[in-house]
């Protein structure tokens, strides 16, 4: 009896110790990722996530619309590093089939740049890995274990090594910055919750909206104000998986919102609505945000919540109330009533803004504005009161303060200048509409027809508003043929789904169907 517990014993300490070991080696392994992980995250806005696995590579080389979107610079940069480390038998060794990071970072002088970041397989000598660096690179003075690699006869880059993590860019701030705070961080907690990375998917875009005011900074010509003030205050990020196409670039995935008094979480538990309110947009607009949700009333007291957390009820209270003292016109009768599932904020290629908000019963409505308002003209009116619509609507309605509006086939159209309105009647009145452009319908058939929240940029109606918004070094990328100017449209989709959003993201070029010569030359 005593052996027999003694071999119990023994094979009950064997497996412990056996357990324990194994899990050692597999914590010390997701620890080393960690570390590339915590590296490839710091300051980071964008991150793009591949497998070192040759069939990646023999993908995207066929995908000439990444070129484009990257820039001739940039592609001839990642091209380089293929060539000095993946094309290297030896130094591939080290890290095949191990993720490789891209993080897109603001370097100094108003730049954008990459940093590349790698792990080395646990199993591999770090020393040896060492070693064959430090044949084919200079050491960077007063800098321990960072090395200059000359790349091509105009084109060198900075390796950094530290442990088992590798970074290199063109930028020596970029690679000392990587190796310093290397500690957990909220990106970094997100990407390992809904890292999916699979055989089946190609590559990821991880998005830190946390991060975006410092990426912005490098881009734009002022400051962070109108439609892109919101990433100063967007506490969320975005997880999405790349899907290969030679017609468009296509991304797929969730959109997480984290901070509670987040404006767009009042739409995160309502389902997706059918879209129908861009049908309106006249032909030139530029960008737009749509909102939809199943019903207003129910909407409401979400929004009501949303502005109780922004300590904003009782100015809403007020305005009601003015506005029944005044006028003898009670609001929560109109518009709780008669709004119906969805409004729009949208910006013309003029750079005039507007807003549309579907209505059930546009002449019910019109009757019952007449004394909270002022005629203009015949067709166009200006509200007596300030923030009527933004109590009813919540932030993206907040520059309308006391607009003019007109109302057409049940949608309230307003904005801040009179001409601004006329000019869409006259659109709307002759059928001039972004509804009936080839490239906008193209653009729709490739995401759902169904949302909540959704972004949209028409570049081509957008050439006068980034000419003024954005650096002559990203604006001419922008217009080159070389670079954006052939992709006519940039879509952000979200749609709810159980406390986070499906997204797309889109950046789409329509192709004009291919007349046959025997019907052009007829």
């Amino acid at each position: 009896m005593k052996r027999i517990i003694i071999l119990l014993t023994g094979l009950v300490i064997g497996v412990a110790a056996m357990a324990y070991v194994y899990f050692s080696k597999l914590n010390n392994e997701n620890n080393a990722k960690d570390l590339a992980l915590q590296s490839a995250t710091n300051n980071a806005a964008l991150l793009f996530s591949f497998q070192n696995d040759k069939s990646f590579y023999q993908i995207i080389e066929g995908q000439s619309l990444i070129q484009q979107v990257l820039g001739a610079e940039k592609t001839n940069l990642l091209k380089q590093l293929k060539e000095f480390i993946i094309n290297d038998n030896t130094l591939n060794s080290f890290i095949k089939d191990q993720e490789v990071y891209i993080s897109v970072l603001p370097d100094s002088n108003k730049n954008l740049n990459f940093l590349l970041t790698l792990q080395i397989q646990q199993d591999k000598s770090v020393e040896d890995f060492y070693g064959h660096i430090k044949s084919k690179s200079i050491a960077v003075k007063n800098m321990e274990d960072v090395y200059s690699v000359k790349l091509s006869d105009s084109l060198s880059v900075f390796v950094g090594i530290k442990g088992q993590v590798v970074t290199a860019s063109t930028s020596l701030k970029l690679v000392k910055d990587a190796s310093i705070r290397l500690e957990e961080n909220p990106f970094t907690e997100y990407i390992k919750e809904n890292n999916v990375l699979a055989k089946n998917v190609l590559a990821h875009i991880y998005i830190n909206f946390n991060q975006a005011p410092l990426l912005l900074k490098n881009i734009i010509a002022g400051n962070i104000n109108g439609e892109i003030s919101l990433f100063n205050k967007q506490n969320s990020f975005a997880a999405l998986n790349y899907n290969f196409s030679k017609e468009k670039i296509l991304f797929n995935g969730y959109t997480e919102l984290k901070a509670e008094d987040n404006y767009l979480k009042i739409f995160e538990n309502t389902p997706a609505q059918s879209i129908a309110i861009n049908n309106i947009l006249p032909d030139n607009t530029a960008n737009y945000v749509l909102y939809a949700f199943d019903d207003y009333k129910n909407w409401l007291k979400k929004l009501n919540v949303w502005q109780e957390k922004r300590k904003e009820d009782q100015n809403v209270k007020k305005t009601i109330d003015n506005v029944k003292s005044n006028y003898r016109v009670d609001l929560n009768n109109i518009f709780p009533v008669y709004s119906k599932n969805q409004f729009i904020v949208f910006q013309l290629s003029t750079t005039e803004k507007l807003a549309g908000i579907a209505l059930s019963n546009g002449e019910k409505v019109k009757q019952l504005l007449l004394d909270v308002s002022a005629d203009y003209s015949e067709d166009i009116r200006l509200f007596k009161s300030s923030n009527i619509l933004y109590s009813y609507y919540g932030e993206p309605l907040k520059k309308f303060e006391r607009p003019y509006y007109t109302i057409v086939d049940n949608n309230l159209i307003v904005a801040n200048n009179a001409s601004t309105i006329q000019s869409f009647l006259n659109d709307y009145k002759n059928n001039r509409l972004l509804i009936q452009s080839p490239a906008y319908q193209d653009a729709l058939n490739q995401i759902s027809s169904t949302s909540n929240v959704s972004y949209y940029i028409g570049t081509k109606n957008s050439t006068d508003i980034f000419r003024n918004n954005i650096l002559s070094t990203y604006y001419k990328h922008l217009r080159a043929d070389s670079g954006l100017k052939s992709f006519d449209t940039f879509y952000y989709q979200m749609s709810a789904d159980k406390g986070k959003f499906i997204t797309n993201l889109l950046l789409n070029k329509y192709l004009k169907p291919e007349i046959p010569d025997s019907l052009s030359n007829r």
